[in-house]
Protein backbone atom coordinates (compact mmCIF):
# COMPACT_ATOMS: atom_id res chain seq x y z
CA UNK A 1 0.00 0.00 0.00
CA UNK A 2 1.04 3.53 -0.57
CA UNK A 3 2.13 5.75 2.21
CA UNK A 4 -0.69 8.25 1.47
CA UNK A 5 -3.38 5.66 1.99
CA UNK A 6 -1.97 4.46 5.30
CA UNK A 7 -4.38 5.25 8.23
CA UNK A 8 -3.35 7.84 10.72
CA UNK A 9 -2.63 6.22 14.02
CA UNK A 10 -4.12 8.15 16.98
CA UNK A 11 -2.91 7.14 20.37
CA UNK A 12 -4.69 7.62 23.68
CA UNK A 13 -1.99 9.85 25.08
CA UNK A 14 -2.39 12.48 22.34
CA UNK A 15 -6.18 12.57 22.68
CA UNK A 16 -5.99 13.04 26.40
CA UNK A 17 -3.55 15.94 26.09
CA UNK A 18 -5.81 17.72 23.59
CA UNK A 19 -8.88 17.48 25.81
CA UNK A 20 -6.96 18.63 28.84
CA UNK A 21 -5.75 21.79 27.10
CA UNK A 22 -9.28 22.64 25.91
CA UNK A 23 -10.65 22.17 29.39
CA UNK A 24 -8.07 24.50 30.88
CA UNK A 25 -8.91 27.20 28.33
CA UNK A 26 -12.63 26.94 29.06
CA UNK A 27 -12.09 27.22 32.79
CA UNK A 28 -9.91 30.28 32.33
CA UNK A 29 -12.53 31.96 30.14
CA UNK A 30 -15.27 31.14 32.62
CA UNK A 31 -13.27 32.59 35.48
CA UNK A 32 -12.64 35.77 33.51
CA UNK A 33 -16.35 36.23 32.79
CA UNK A 34 -17.26 35.65 36.42
CA UNK A 35 -14.78 38.26 37.63
CA UNK A 36 -16.04 40.80 35.11
CA UNK A 37 -19.64 40.19 36.15
CA UNK A 38 -18.77 40.68 39.81
CA UNK A 39 -16.92 43.86 39.07
CA UNK A 40 -19.79 45.31 37.05
CA UNK A 41 -22.29 44.38 39.70
CA UNK A 42 -20.27 45.99 42.48
CA UNK A 43 -19.97 49.19 40.43
CA UNK A 44 -23.70 49.35 39.85
CA UNK A 45 -24.45 48.84 43.54
CA UNK A 46 -21.97 51.51 44.66
CA UNK A 47 -22.91 54.35 42.26
CA UNK A 48 -26.17 53.39 40.70
CA UNK A 49 -27.94 56.77 41.39
CA UNK A 50 -25.06 58.89 40.11
CA UNK A 51 -24.79 56.84 36.98
CA UNK A 52 -28.47 57.25 36.29
CA UNK A 53 -28.18 60.99 36.79
CA UNK A 54 -25.18 61.15 34.50
CA UNK A 55 -27.00 59.31 31.77
CA UNK A 56 -29.87 61.80 31.97
CA UNK A 57 -27.69 64.93 31.76
CA UNK A 58 -26.32 65.19 28.23
CA UNK A 59 -24.58 68.08 26.49
CA UNK A 60 -26.80 69.48 23.75
CA UNK A 61 -25.59 69.19 20.21
CA UNK A 62 -24.78 72.44 18.40
CA UNK A 63 -26.60 71.21 15.30
CA UNK A 64 -29.77 70.34 17.18
CA UNK A 65 -29.97 73.75 18.92
CA UNK A 66 -32.20 76.31 17.18
CA UNK A 67 -31.95 80.07 17.21
CA UNK A 68 -34.37 82.17 19.16
CA UNK A 69 -37.52 83.20 17.32
CA UNK A 70 -37.20 80.66 14.52
CA UNK A 71 -40.61 79.16 15.11
CA UNK A 72 -42.24 82.59 15.36
CA UNK A 73 -40.67 83.67 12.10
CA UNK A 74 -41.75 80.46 10.42
CA UNK A 75 -45.35 81.02 11.49
CA UNK A 76 -45.16 84.62 10.29
CA UNK A 77 -43.84 83.45 6.91
CA UNK A 78 -46.74 81.05 6.62
CA UNK A 79 -49.19 83.88 7.30
CA UNK A 80 -47.49 86.14 4.77
CA UNK A 81 -47.54 83.38 2.17
CA UNK A 82 -51.25 82.95 2.67
CA UNK A 83 -51.84 86.70 2.33
CA UNK A 84 -49.73 86.83 -0.83
CA UNK A 85 -51.68 83.95 -2.33
CA UNK A 86 -54.94 85.76 -1.63
CA UNK A 87 -53.57 88.95 -3.21
CA UNK A 88 -52.40 87.03 -6.28
CA UNK A 89 -55.79 85.37 -6.65
CA UNK A 90 -57.54 88.73 -6.52
CA UNK A 91 -55.12 90.20 -9.08
CA UNK A 92 -55.62 87.23 -11.38
CA UNK A 93 -59.38 87.63 -11.18
CA UNK A 94 -59.12 91.35 -11.97
CA UNK A 95 -56.88 90.70 -14.96
CA UNK A 96 -59.21 88.00 -16.28
CA UNK A 97 -62.15 90.39 -16.01
CA UNK A 98 -60.19 93.09 -17.86
CA UNK A 99 -59.22 90.62 -20.59
CA UNK A 100 -62.84 89.54 -21.08
CA UNK A 101 -63.97 93.17 -21.18
CA UNK A 102 -61.23 94.04 -23.71
CA UNK A 103 -62.22 91.15 -26.01
CA UNK A 104 -65.87 92.12 -25.71
CA UNK A 105 -65.16 95.76 -26.61
CA UNK A 106 -62.84 94.74 -29.45
CA UNK A 107 -65.71 92.85 -31.04
CA UNK A 108 -67.91 95.98 -30.80
CA UNK A 109 -70.07 94.94 -27.86
CA UNK A 110 -69.78 97.94 -25.52
CA UNK A 111 -71.35 97.67 -22.05
CA UNK A 112 -72.54 101.28 -22.15
CA UNK A 113 -72.33 103.65 -25.09
CA UNK A 114 -72.25 106.70 -22.82
CA UNK A 115 -69.02 105.54 -21.14
CA UNK A 116 -67.28 104.86 -24.46
CA UNK A 117 -65.58 108.26 -24.40
CA UNK A 118 -63.98 107.49 -21.03
CA UNK A 119 -61.65 104.82 -22.45
CA UNK A 120 -58.21 105.81 -23.73
CA UNK A 121 -58.34 103.25 -26.56
CA UNK A 122 -60.40 104.02 -29.65
CA UNK A 123 -62.03 100.62 -30.05
CA UNK A 124 -64.15 101.80 -32.96
CA UNK A 125 -61.07 102.64 -35.03
CA UNK A 126 -59.46 99.37 -33.94
CA UNK A 127 -62.45 97.42 -35.28
CA UNK A 128 -62.25 99.28 -38.58
CA UNK A 129 -58.51 98.58 -38.85
CA UNK A 130 -59.03 94.87 -38.19
CA UNK A 131 -61.61 94.66 -40.93
CA UNK A 132 -59.41 96.56 -43.40
CA UNK A 133 -56.21 94.63 -42.56
CA UNK A 134 -56.82 91.73 -45.01
CA UNK A 135 -57.42 94.18 -47.84
CA UNK A 136 -54.20 96.05 -46.98
CA UNK A 137 -52.19 92.83 -47.01
CA UNK A 138 -53.63 91.87 -50.37
CA UNK A 139 -52.78 95.29 -51.80
CA UNK A 140 -49.20 95.07 -50.51
CA UNK A 141 -48.78 91.62 -52.01
CA UNK A 142 -50.11 92.84 -55.34
CA UNK A 143 -47.72 95.81 -55.20
CA UNK A 144 -44.74 93.53 -54.62
CA UNK A 145 -45.78 91.33 -57.50
CA UNK A 146 -46.11 94.36 -59.74
CA UNK A 147 -42.64 95.57 -58.73
CA UNK A 148 -41.15 92.21 -59.60
CA UNK A 149 -42.88 92.22 -62.95
CA UNK A 150 -41.33 95.59 -63.89
CA UNK A 151 -38.67 94.86 -66.52
CA UNK A 152 -35.08 95.76 -65.60
CA UNK A 153 -33.42 97.94 -68.25
CA UNK A 154 -30.50 96.26 -70.00
CA UNK A 155 -26.96 97.47 -69.17
CA UNK A 156 -25.51 100.09 -71.48
CA UNK A 157 -21.98 98.62 -71.34
CA UNK A 158 -20.18 95.59 -69.97
CA UNK A 159 -19.10 97.36 -66.74
CA UNK A 160 -22.72 97.70 -65.62
CA UNK A 161 -23.45 93.97 -65.90
CA UNK A 162 -24.15 91.97 -62.75
CA UNK A 163 -21.79 89.08 -62.09
CA UNK A 164 -21.72 86.36 -59.43
CA UNK A 165 -18.56 85.38 -57.56
CA UNK A 166 -17.48 83.53 -54.42
CA UNK A 167 -15.60 85.52 -51.79
CA UNK A 168 -12.77 84.35 -49.53
CA UNK A 169 -15.23 83.05 -46.93
CA UNK A 170 -17.02 80.81 -49.44
CA UNK A 171 -20.13 82.98 -49.79
CA UNK A 172 -21.90 83.64 -53.09
CA UNK A 173 -21.97 87.35 -53.88
CA UNK A 174 -23.28 89.52 -56.70
CA UNK A 175 -21.84 92.85 -57.80
CA UNK A 176 -21.22 94.98 -60.85
CA UNK A 177 -18.44 93.99 -63.17
CA UNK A 178 -16.60 97.28 -62.60
CA UNK A 179 -16.51 96.62 -58.83
CA UNK A 180 -15.35 93.01 -59.14
CA UNK A 181 -11.56 93.72 -59.08
CA UNK A 182 -11.88 95.74 -55.86
CA UNK A 183 -13.81 92.98 -54.12
CA UNK A 184 -11.35 90.35 -55.30
CA UNK A 185 -8.45 92.40 -53.95
CA UNK A 186 -10.21 92.71 -50.60
CA UNK A 187 -10.70 88.93 -50.55
CA UNK A 188 -7.00 88.35 -51.27
CA UNK A 189 -5.95 90.67 -48.45
CA UNK A 190 -8.35 88.96 -46.07
CA UNK A 191 -7.10 85.53 -47.12
CA UNK A 192 -3.45 86.52 -46.63
CA UNK A 193 -4.19 87.92 -43.18
CA UNK A 194 -5.97 84.74 -42.18
CA UNK A 195 -3.12 82.57 -43.45
CA UNK A 196 -0.42 84.59 -41.71
CA UNK A 197 -2.44 84.69 -38.50
CA UNK A 198 -3.00 80.94 -38.60
CA UNK A 199 0.67 80.31 -39.29
CA UNK A 200 1.65 82.59 -36.43
CA UNK A 201 -0.58 80.85 -33.90
CA UNK A 202 -0.51 77.24 -35.08
CA UNK A 203 3.24 76.79 -35.54
CA UNK A 204 5.03 74.73 -32.95
CA UNK A 205 8.22 75.83 -31.24
CA UNK A 206 10.37 73.54 -33.38
CA UNK A 207 8.88 74.92 -36.59
CA UNK A 208 9.42 78.49 -35.41
CA UNK A 209 13.03 77.71 -34.58
CA UNK A 210 13.51 76.06 -37.98
CA UNK A 211 12.06 79.06 -39.82
CA UNK A 212 14.27 81.40 -37.81
CA UNK A 213 17.32 79.28 -38.64
CA UNK A 214 16.48 79.39 -42.36
CA UNK A 215 16.12 83.16 -42.19
CA UNK A 216 19.51 83.45 -40.47
CA UNK A 217 21.11 81.27 -43.13
CA UNK A 218 19.63 83.42 -45.88
CA UNK A 219 20.93 86.59 -44.21
CA UNK A 220 24.39 85.07 -43.78
CA UNK A 221 24.48 84.06 -47.43
CA UNK A 222 23.55 87.58 -48.47
CA UNK A 223 26.21 88.96 -46.13
CA UNK A 224 28.85 86.67 -47.66
CA UNK A 225 27.92 87.79 -51.17
CA UNK A 226 28.40 91.46 -50.26
CA UNK A 227 31.86 92.99 -50.65
CA UNK A 228 34.03 93.40 -47.59
CA UNK A 229 33.32 96.70 -45.91
CA UNK A 230 32.20 98.36 -42.70
CA UNK A 231 29.39 96.79 -40.70
CA UNK A 232 26.54 99.13 -39.88
CA UNK A 233 23.95 98.99 -37.12
CA UNK A 234 21.10 98.39 -39.55
CA UNK A 235 22.80 95.18 -40.76
CA UNK A 236 22.95 93.59 -37.30
CA UNK A 237 19.70 94.89 -35.87
CA UNK A 238 17.93 91.60 -36.67
CA UNK A 239 14.29 92.73 -36.38
CA UNK A 240 14.79 94.53 -33.10
CA UNK A 241 11.46 95.37 -31.44
CA UNK A 242 12.39 98.55 -29.59
CA UNK A 243 11.55 101.98 -30.97
CA UNK A 244 14.52 104.29 -31.50
CA UNK A 245 12.60 107.60 -31.60
CA UNK A 246 11.92 110.21 -34.26
CA UNK A 247 15.60 111.18 -34.58
CA UNK A 248 16.58 107.73 -35.86
CA UNK A 249 16.82 107.18 -39.60
CA UNK A 250 16.85 103.61 -40.93
CA UNK A 251 19.46 103.50 -43.66
CA UNK A 252 19.32 100.97 -46.47
CA UNK A 253 21.46 97.82 -46.49
CA UNK A 254 22.80 98.59 -49.95
CA UNK A 255 25.96 100.70 -49.80
CA UNK A 256 25.12 102.83 -52.85
CA UNK A 257 21.65 103.65 -51.59
CA UNK A 258 23.01 104.25 -48.11
CA UNK A 259 25.60 106.69 -49.50
CA UNK A 260 22.88 108.61 -51.37
CA UNK A 261 20.82 108.84 -48.20
CA UNK A 262 23.82 110.14 -46.26
CA UNK A 263 24.52 112.78 -48.91
CA UNK A 264 20.88 113.91 -48.84
CA UNK A 265 20.91 114.21 -45.04
CA UNK A 266 24.19 116.14 -45.10
CA UNK A 267 22.78 118.53 -47.69
CA UNK A 268 19.66 119.13 -45.60
CA UNK A 269 21.75 119.70 -42.48
CA UNK A 270 23.98 122.22 -44.30
CA UNK A 271 20.92 124.07 -45.58
CA UNK A 272 19.47 124.27 -42.08
CA UNK A 273 22.75 125.53 -40.63
CA UNK A 274 23.09 128.13 -43.38
CA UNK A 275 19.54 129.41 -42.92
CA UNK A 276 20.07 129.60 -39.17
CA UNK A 277 23.28 131.60 -39.56
CA UNK A 278 21.60 133.95 -42.05
CA UNK A 279 18.77 134.50 -39.62
CA UNK A 280 21.20 135.34 -36.82
CA UNK A 281 23.15 137.74 -39.05
CA UNK A 282 19.94 139.44 -40.13
CA UNK A 283 18.91 139.84 -36.52
CA UNK A 284 22.27 141.32 -35.56
CA UNK A 285 22.18 143.71 -38.53
CA UNK A 286 18.72 144.94 -37.66
CA UNK A 287 19.76 145.39 -34.05
CA UNK A 288 22.84 147.41 -35.11
CA UNK A 289 20.72 149.64 -37.38
CA UNK A 290 18.24 150.23 -34.60
CA UNK A 291 21.02 151.09 -32.15
CA UNK A 292 22.51 153.56 -34.63
CA UNK A 293 19.20 155.29 -35.15
CA UNK A 294 18.53 155.41 -31.43
CA UNK A 295 21.96 156.96 -30.93
CA UNK A 296 21.07 159.68 -33.45
CA UNK A 297 17.82 160.35 -31.60
CA UNK A 298 19.65 160.61 -28.28
CA UNK A 299 22.20 163.00 -29.72
CA UNK A 300 19.47 165.21 -31.17
CA UNK A 301 17.59 165.27 -27.87
CA UNK A 302 20.77 166.13 -25.98
CA UNK A 303 21.37 169.05 -28.36
CA UNK A 304 17.82 170.30 -27.79
CA UNK A 305 18.31 170.04 -24.01
CA UNK A 306 15.58 167.45 -23.48
CA UNK A 307 17.96 164.76 -22.23
CA UNK A 308 20.76 164.84 -19.71
CA UNK A 309 24.14 163.19 -20.42
CA UNK A 310 23.64 160.64 -17.62
CA UNK A 311 20.45 159.24 -19.19
CA UNK A 312 22.10 157.92 -22.36
CA UNK A 313 22.07 154.32 -21.19
CA UNK A 314 18.30 154.28 -20.83
CA UNK A 315 16.53 154.00 -24.22
CA UNK A 316 12.82 154.61 -23.76
CA UNK A 317 10.34 153.40 -26.30
CA UNK A 318 9.54 156.98 -27.27
CA UNK A 319 12.99 157.32 -28.90
CA UNK A 320 12.04 154.80 -31.58
CA UNK A 321 9.16 157.01 -32.73
CA UNK A 322 11.46 160.02 -33.20
CA UNK A 323 13.63 158.63 -35.99
CA UNK A 324 14.47 161.13 -38.73
CA UNK A 325 12.57 161.07 -41.98
CA UNK A 326 15.83 160.42 -43.80
CA UNK A 327 16.32 157.22 -41.82
CA UNK A 328 12.78 156.14 -42.60
CA UNK A 329 13.51 156.13 -46.33
CA UNK A 330 16.45 153.74 -45.95
CA UNK A 331 15.99 150.15 -47.03
CA UNK A 332 15.59 147.74 -44.13
CA UNK A 333 16.94 144.23 -44.38
CA UNK A 334 14.47 141.58 -43.42
CA UNK A 335 10.72 141.74 -42.90
CA UNK A 336 9.08 145.19 -42.89
CA UNK A 337 8.59 146.91 -39.59
CA UNK A 338 5.08 146.92 -38.16
CA UNK A 339 2.88 149.89 -38.96
CA UNK A 340 3.03 152.68 -36.42
CA UNK A 341 -0.01 153.37 -34.36
CA UNK A 342 -1.18 156.97 -34.84
CA UNK A 343 -0.92 159.10 -31.75
CA UNK A 344 -4.29 159.97 -30.27
CA UNK A 345 -4.65 163.40 -28.74
CA UNK A 346 -7.12 163.60 -25.88
CA UNK A 347 -9.03 166.86 -25.63
CA UNK A 348 -10.98 167.45 -22.46
CA UNK A 349 -14.06 169.59 -22.87
CA UNK A 350 -16.36 171.17 -20.32
CA UNK A 351 -19.92 170.06 -19.92
CA UNK A 352 -22.35 172.65 -21.24
CA UNK A 353 -25.35 171.39 -19.27
CA UNK A 354 -23.88 172.54 -15.93
CA UNK A 355 -22.65 175.83 -14.58
CA UNK A 356 -18.93 176.45 -14.16
CA UNK A 357 -17.76 175.40 -10.73
CA UNK A 358 -20.79 173.17 -10.05
CA UNK A 359 -20.33 169.39 -10.31
CA UNK A 360 -22.47 167.47 -12.73
CA UNK A 361 -25.52 165.80 -11.17
CA UNK A 362 -26.77 162.58 -12.71
CA UNK A 363 -30.38 162.18 -13.74
CA UNK A 364 -31.12 159.61 -11.03
CA UNK A 365 -29.45 161.77 -8.34
CA UNK A 366 -31.58 164.85 -8.92
CA UNK A 367 -33.92 165.66 -6.06
CA UNK A 368 -31.90 163.77 -3.46
CA UNK A 369 -31.05 165.62 -0.26
CA UNK A 370 -27.46 164.43 0.09
CA UNK A 371 -24.88 162.36 -1.73
CA UNK A 372 -23.53 158.90 -0.97
CA UNK A 373 -20.59 160.23 1.01
CA UNK A 374 -22.82 162.35 3.22
CA UNK A 375 -25.12 159.39 3.85
CA UNK A 376 -22.15 157.21 4.84
CA UNK A 377 -20.77 159.81 7.23
CA UNK A 378 -24.18 160.30 8.85
CA UNK A 379 -24.62 156.57 9.31
CA UNK A 380 -21.23 156.39 10.99
CA UNK A 381 -22.15 159.25 13.31
CA UNK A 382 -25.41 157.53 14.25
CA UNK A 383 -23.65 154.25 14.99
CA UNK A 384 -23.46 153.23 18.64
CA UNK A 385 -19.96 153.34 20.10
CA UNK A 386 -20.37 149.84 21.50
CA UNK A 387 -20.50 148.40 18.00
CA UNK A 388 -17.60 150.48 16.65
CA UNK A 389 -14.18 148.88 15.98
CA UNK A 390 -11.68 149.07 18.85
CA UNK A 391 -9.68 152.26 18.99
CA UNK A 392 -6.43 150.26 19.17
CA UNK A 393 -6.85 149.37 15.49
CA UNK A 394 -6.48 153.03 14.51
CA UNK A 395 -3.94 154.18 17.12
CA UNK A 396 -0.90 153.92 14.85
CA UNK A 397 -2.51 154.79 11.52
CA UNK A 398 -4.96 157.43 12.72
CA UNK A 399 -3.30 160.15 10.73
CA UNK A 400 -3.12 158.04 7.57
CA UNK A 401 -6.77 157.04 7.95
CA UNK A 402 -7.86 160.66 8.30
CA UNK A 403 -6.05 161.60 5.11
CA UNK A 404 -7.51 158.61 3.26
CA UNK A 405 -11.02 159.46 4.45
CA UNK A 406 -10.57 163.01 3.24
CA UNK A 407 -9.56 161.78 -0.19
CA UNK A 408 -12.57 159.44 -0.41
CA UNK A 409 -14.92 162.23 0.58
CA UNK A 410 -13.30 164.55 -1.93
CA UNK A 411 -14.20 162.13 -4.73
CA UNK A 412 -17.93 162.32 -4.01
CA UNK A 413 -18.25 165.98 -3.15
CA UNK A 414 -16.45 168.37 -5.53
CA UNK A 415 -14.89 171.50 -4.07
CA UNK A 416 -13.56 173.97 -6.60
CA UNK A 417 -9.90 174.70 -5.84
CA UNK A 418 -7.93 177.74 -6.76
CA UNK A 419 -6.43 177.68 -10.22
CA UNK A 420 -2.91 178.20 -9.00
CA UNK A 421 -3.01 175.38 -6.44
CA UNK A 422 -4.64 173.02 -8.93
CA UNK A 423 -2.01 173.70 -11.55
CA UNK A 424 0.81 173.22 -9.05
CA UNK A 425 -0.70 169.99 -7.75
CA UNK A 426 -1.17 168.63 -11.28
CA UNK A 427 2.43 169.50 -12.13
CA UNK A 428 3.72 167.69 -9.04
CA UNK A 429 1.72 164.55 -9.89
CA UNK A 430 3.05 164.47 -13.44
CA UNK A 431 6.65 164.97 -12.37
CA UNK A 432 6.45 162.39 -9.57
CA UNK A 433 5.13 159.69 -11.91
CA UNK A 434 7.94 158.57 -14.29
CA UNK A 435 5.51 157.01 -16.74
CA UNK A 436 3.49 160.13 -17.36
CA UNK A 437 6.53 162.40 -17.15
CA UNK A 438 7.71 161.43 -20.63
CA UNK A 439 4.30 161.19 -22.30
CA UNK A 440 2.10 163.87 -20.70
CA UNK A 441 2.95 167.55 -21.22
CA UNK A 442 3.98 169.56 -18.17
CA UNK A 443 1.65 172.24 -16.92
CA UNK A 444 3.16 175.49 -15.78
CA UNK A 445 1.64 178.15 -13.60
CA UNK A 446 -0.95 180.10 -15.61
CA UNK A 447 -0.13 183.71 -16.31
CA UNK A 448 -2.37 186.68 -15.66
CA UNK A 449 -3.30 186.88 -19.36
CA UNK A 450 -4.98 183.41 -19.45
CA UNK A 451 -8.73 183.42 -19.66
CA UNK A 452 -11.18 181.96 -17.18
CA UNK A 453 -11.96 179.16 -19.61
CA UNK A 454 -8.34 177.96 -19.62
CA UNK A 455 -8.22 178.06 -15.81
CA UNK A 456 -11.43 176.08 -15.52
CA UNK A 457 -10.08 173.52 -18.02
CA UNK A 458 -6.95 173.03 -15.91
CA UNK A 459 -9.03 172.72 -12.76
CA UNK A 460 -11.31 170.13 -14.36
CA UNK A 461 -8.29 168.19 -15.63
CA UNK A 462 -6.77 168.09 -12.15
CA UNK A 463 -10.14 167.11 -10.65
CA UNK A 464 -10.62 164.20 -13.06
CA UNK A 465 -6.99 163.24 -12.53
CA UNK A 466 -7.49 162.86 -8.77
CA UNK A 467 -10.99 161.35 -8.96
CA UNK A 468 -10.03 158.49 -11.32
Amino acid sequence: MDKKKQPYSVTASSVSLFFISMLVDLKAELYRKQEQFKHDRLGQDAGGGAQKSKTKIKKPNIWSKQNEGVNARAQKDVQQTAEEENTLDKSRQKLEEKARLYEQMTKGDFPDEETESLFLVDFTQKIINQRNEPQTRTADRDGEDSDVKVPVPPPQNTNEEWVDYVDALGRSRRCLRKDLPDFQKMDEDLHNKRVTGADRHLLSEDMRREMQREEWEREEEEQMKRPVGPIHYENIRDQEARELGVGYFAFAHDEDQRRKQRETLDMLRDQTTEQRSKREQLKEKRKALLEARLAKVRMRRMKNGKMEPGDEQVAPAADVAEIDEDDKDEDLVGPPAPAKVPKVEVEIQERKDTKPGVPHVREWDRGKEFSWGQWTSRRREERDSEFAPPSAYFAEDRRANHSRAGQSKGKHGFKWPESQNAAERHTEDNTSNPIYASEMPTYTQPSQTQTAQTQSLDDLLSYYKHST
